[in-house]
């Protein structure tokens, strides 16, 4: 068990050691939008029905033998009983209606590009960003953009890059448009 215990630590310490940090770069959020996807649904409706219940006002137990077996059975002996029924009337079929948030963020990265990044709430949780700077990792077209909550924690929220637009004019490498 202790050399189980000592693999799995050294092989998570060298996935540590290999896993690629990539590079962060700075965003510049222009504008949030805050949507919702709505998507609807039928509950289909159920039938009429119609239960009844019967109680006897007095009975006995008859046995009797069936095939070399005793049976037992409860006999009415005043012909005499409640019945109630009770009714459950039909449903119609109804239509229900979900909707999802999503996020649509409008940023220029950090070459000039102008992106659309957007996020839908379900799994992964969605914030709404306020124009400013921000920390991101670029992973194709996934974008983890580093948020900090009241506390200084800094957390990651994925979006993707739904549209893309270079920018209109090419950066130079001694840094002049």
């Amino acid at each position: 068990m202790r050399r189980i215990s000592t693999t799995l630590v050294v092989l998570c310490l060298a996935s540590a050691a290999f896993a690629k940090d990539k590079p962060r770069v700075t965003v510049q959020v222009v504008e949030t939008e805050t949507s919702e996807r709505q998507s609807s649904y039928v509950v289909p409706g159920t039938d009429a029905k119609s239960t009844t219940t019967c109680n006897k006002s007095a009975s006995e137990t008859v046995y009797g033998k069936d095939n070399g077996r005793t049976v037992k059975e409860a006999v009415d002996t005043d012909s005499t009983s409640t019945c109630t029924t009770t009714a459950r009337p039909a449903t119609p079929p109804t239509t229900q209606v979900r909707s999802i948030r999503q996020e649509n963020v409008e940023a220029i990265m950090a070459d000039g590009t102008h992106v659309t990044l957007w996020c839908q709430q379900g799994l992964r949780k969605c914030v709404s960003l306020p124009p400013g700077s921000y920390s991101a990792e670029i992973d194709g077209n996934t974008v983890w953009m580093y948020i900090r909550d009241l506390s200084g924690k800094e957390t990651k929220i994925k979006y993707k890059a739904v549209t893309v637009e270079p920018s209109a004019a090419p950066i130079r490498e001694d840094g002049a448009a």
